[in-house]
């Protein structure tokens, strides 16, 4: 309002208006540019005073507390955030979308990570036998990806039953074509499930549950969240083997590392390597209601295969059974959505 009041009364011909001073006719600058400030606005003079009022705050004498345009250290005022309107903010992909794409990116013998997919199959298959693992036994092989552990623990389970799942139904698609192909067709002992969320399909408790390069994909609070549904569908006797990459591993501290480089976004845009310690795993693991039975180092040999070779898997594993101690309602509770 300064600046317009100053054009105007200068194309007018009457000067600048100082606040306090009078005009050639003697009329107070005040009247005057109450007078000019109705009639631009064409208001009704319901009452001058009020008008006047008005006028001397936005004309910012010097004695105005009004508040400045420029912001703190003399930049402009940033406008307010917009509430209403504005766009939503996005929730990162989920672990299904993400597998997914990762599963059709990726040819099947890659898609479920790096290394020799024959050799890392037959050591994982050892690692289980040597946790118990007999060729009678119901082994649920969550996170089976397609085939690289189903291929050798199918012809092991020769009296016993195989149920692998996985978030990914292109995974499981290549599963199925890798037995198919080795074995003619699906053998009756073998099923594969889709496993959307951490609700495991099936009725009677298996012998065994394995996990491998599953949990390295998961947060800790859903790591949490399968390892206690777990326990929900197994047996005091059940044996649960788990892959981890605790940061004692070289391996996962570079992983650690380049997963840091990456902003927010782009590390939630892909699947993701997620790091831990052994301390953090089993206080998790605890919590769900599983006791740690052993580990077996990722970078030393964790097992010896058939062929009498020591092998290791790059992943550390952890062995777990059902916690004796823990009893229903023993869970946090869920906080409210």
């Amino acid at each position: 309002m300064r600046v317009r009041a100053t054009i105007t009364f200068r194309a007018q011909g009457l000067g600048e208006p100082e606040l306090g001073g009078r005009d050639r006719s003697g009329m107070g600058w005040e009247k005057v540019l109450t007078l000019h400030y109705i009639a631009r606005m064409k208001l009704r003079p319901f009452s001058p005073a009020r008008y006047s009022a008005a006028l001397r705050r936005r004309l910012r004498s010097p004695t105005s507390n009004t508040q400045p345009e420029s912001g703190i250290g003399g930049g402009p005022r940033q406008a307010p955030p917009e509430i209403d309107g504005s766009e939503p903010s996005r929730s990162p992909p989920s672990y299904a979308n993400l597998y997914e794409d990762h599963a059709l990116a990726l040819p099947p013998d890659s898609s479920i990570g790096d290394g020799d997919f024959d050799l890392i199959g037959r050591i994982e298959l050892s690692i289980l036998v040597d946790a118990g693992l007999k060729p009678s036994s119901y082994l649920f092989d969550f996170g089976c990806g397609t085939g690289r552990l189903a291929i050798h623990a199918v012809p092991y389970l020769s009296e016993g039953k195989y149920v692998g799942t996985d978030i990914s139904p292109t995974m499981l698609r290549h599963a199925t074509a890798l037995l198919t192909k080795e074995f003619g067709a699906t053998p009756l002992n073998v099923q594969f499930l889709t496993q959307p969320d951490e609700t495991f399909p099936t009725v009677v408790a298996p012998d065994m549950i394995c996990a491998y390069s599953v949990f390295t994909h998961m947060d800790h609070e859903d790591l949490y969240r399968y390892l206690r549904t777990a326990r929900e569908a197994s047996a005091p006797s059940t044996v649960l083997v788990a892959s981890c990459l605790p940061m004692d591993l070289r391996v996962a501290r570079e992983i650690f590392l380049a997963s840091a480089a990456k902003p927010h976004d782009q590390r939630w845009a892909a699947v993701r390597n997620v790091v831990t310690s052994r301390d953090l795993f089993e206080a998790v693991a605890t919590l769900a209601g599983w006791a740690v039975c052993s580990w077996l180092s990722g970078d030393a040999p964790a097992t010896v295969l058939s062929d009498g070779t020591p092998a290791a898997l790059g992943q550390s594993v952890v062995v777990m059974r059902p916690s004796l101690d823990h009893q229903e309602g023993d869970e946090p509770v869920d906080p409210p959505a």
